[in-house]
């Protein structure tokens, strides 16, 4: 079980690299502990709904450490808190590029996750269409999420903003 809780820590330091790399990559630095704030918050309610959908209802993954109420929250809230986080600091950028900054974040996370084991994905499929299924499934997420922060949380996001002028 501590081999288990430290993975996950290691995990959580990794997106919170990933989270201060692009936070300087973007600029954004001063913003951050804010937007760690704003991640936290979405993280707790994207990432509770989508463990229970997706993980515990449909099955589709599940976690080393279980389905526990302590460990969904502290998941939620600082997995999925730093990917929400992540995304919000890509919100100057074109769609293309923030497809690509989406698929460097799974990148990292799924690597991560191959020599940390924190979540396991409950379905088979070829490395191929693994990789397409993951890359739609968090580009789904990160779009998900800048589309409730564009338009009920005020946090303009550039590439809605060109989709939406056409």
């Amino acid at each position: 079980m501590l081999e288990a809780w430290s993975n996950f820590t290691v995990i959580i330091i990794i997106q919170l690299l990933l989270f201060i790399f692009c936070a300087y990559y973007e600029k954004r630095l001063s913003d951050a502990p804010r937007i760690l704030g704003l991640g936290v918050f979405t993280g707790i309610i994207f990432g509770l709904l989508f463990d229970f959908i997706v993980g515990k209802l449909f099955g589709l993954h599940s976690y080393v450490l279980g389905f526990g109420v302590l460990f969904l929250i502290l998941n939620a809230a600082l997995s999925y808190g730093l990917f929400a986080a992540t995304i919000l600091l890509i919100q100057r950028v074109q769609l293309i590029h923030f497809y690509i900054w989406t698929f460097v974040i799974v990148a990292v996370y799924e690597i991560a996750n191959h020599f940390f084991r924190v979540w396991t994905w409950e379905f088979v499929l070829s490395h191929d269409q693994f990789l397409i299924v993951l890359s739609v499934g968090y580009f789904a997420g990160a779009i998900l999420i800048a589309t409730v922060w564009h338009f009920f949380l005020g946090h303009r996001f550039l590439f809605i903003d060109n989709l939406l002028k056409k």
